[in-house]
């Protein structure tokens, strides 16, 4: 065993890579877990629980101070994304293992080390003498458009009971320690196209699903080109690289044979989305346009015939202020600084519209995370712990 590997934040971050959080599964164990060690540390703690098709699953509130405004939230997923059949893993990727230079395991990078660095960041203070609240605000399904934070933020008035809210976070997924105050938001959505089948023979008397779904990919693209125009020029310089929102047509499935008139196709479409777009919007926008100028048609074959076009499973972008003195104190401590946007979404979203202002900084690089073989630096793995302690220290205790 190396020397790296005999401390408490190695321990600490052995155990959380063990628990199997990915989001379709339960991560209560791992939860209350967190929960436990949070309050051996000295912090008051809630554990939020919510039955997600059967499945139970909790957010971990936790904190500390006198009850006055101006505090911090840390914040962080217990989520993990699958690993089961994804290729290319070379160890077991719930063992956290290390060769020295990098450090692997599913969630290394996304984002559990970041977890076991920040608690010990407070286990390491002498909690009576912070001046102002430090708040930890763990969540569940970030990994799935945010929906554990969305429902979390609705419960923290009654979990919290008067203790006051803080308005500035910092959520630790992979910067490089770079420094995020926005990212787009996410939604996904499904379009549903019905046919009329029959034999390929007589592939006119029939209407042909996955034809109508090619008008409909048409239809998607003339929008985001239409979005494109609508840049403004806030996000030009916060998203320099893509600042409109934007399609991605995942995944498509229609027909069963060749020979066979397809009768059914689905397409599953995301969009990253720029703050100041909104998703409903859009989606109602595109479902105008599609019924006006394919179902609408389609009907006149057959009633049964058209298009349908899913709710978005979202969650809402971040746009935090520059000019915020937290970011001023966040820069000192992490040595650099940025004003772009991260070009992926947080938890932040769900939190701004409670009012919090979160940054976006943490051990890592992007690059990683989702992958297989996830690593992170040692570097990182020393530094972040380090990092972390200076700045609980200077804004909320200095």
């Amino acid at each position: 065993m190396t020397s790296l590997q005999q401390g408490e934040l190695w321990e600490l971050s052995r155990r959380l890579i063990g628990f199997n959080t990915v989001s379709a599964l339960s991560n209560l164990e791992a939860a209350e877990y967190l929960a436990s060690y949070l309050e051996e540390s000295g912090l008051t703690v809630k554990v939020a629980r919510d039955k997600i098709e059967d499945v139970t699953k909790a957010s971990v509130i936790a904190w500390a101070g006198p009850a006055v405004e101006g505090g911090l939230i840390i914040s962080g997923h217990i989520d993990v994304v699958p690993f089961e059949g994804q290729p290319g893993w070379k160890s077991d990727p719930l063992e956290l293992i290390t060769d020295g230079e990098q450090l692997y395991g599913r969630g290394v990078t996304d984002m559990k080390v970041f977890l076991a660095q920040a608690i010990l960041a407070a286990k390491q203070q002498d909690l009576s003498k912070l001046r102002r609240p430090l708040m930890f605000i763990l969540t569940y399904d970030e990994e799935v458009a945010g929906q554990g934070s969305q429902r979390l933020v609705k419960q923290l008035p009654g979990i919290l009971q008067g203790f006051p809210l803080p308005r500035t976070a910092l959520i630790g997924e992979p910067t490089n320690f770079e420094i995020f105050p926005a990212h787009k938001g996410y939604a996904t959505f499904k379009i549903s196209v019905r046919g009329q089948g029959g034999h390929s023979s007589a592939a006119d008397r029939g209407l042909n699903a996955i034809n109508r779904m090619s008008d409909v990919i048409q239809i998607i693209k003339e929008t985001g080109l239409e979005l494109k125009q609508q840049v403004t020029s806030e996000n030009q310089r916060l998203f320099p690289e893509n600042p409109s929102t934007a399609f991605n047509n995942g995944v498509i499935q229609g027909g069963l044979a060749a020979n066979m008139i397809a009768e059914t196709c689905e397409l599953t479409t995301s969009m990253r989305v720029a703050p100041g777009d909104n998703v409903e919007q859009i989606i109602a926008t595109l479902r105008e346009r599609i019924e006006r100028e394919i179902s609408q048609e389609m009907r006149k074959a057959a009633p049964e015939c058209g298009v349908s076009v899913s709710d978005a499973i979202s969650t809402p972008p971040l746009n935090s202020p520059v000019n915020d003195p937290f970011i001023e104190v966040l820069a000192r401590v992490m040595g650099r600084r940025s004003e772009q946007g991260a070009p992926y979404a947080t938890d932040g979203g769900p939190f701004q519209a409670i009012g919090i202002n979160s940054y976006i900084c943490g051990p890592g690089l992007i690059e990683q995370a989702h992958q297989p073989n996830e690593s992170l630096p040692v570097e990182h793995f020393h530094s972040g712990q380090e990092r972390l302690e200076r700045l609980i220290q200077a804004w909320c205790m200095q």
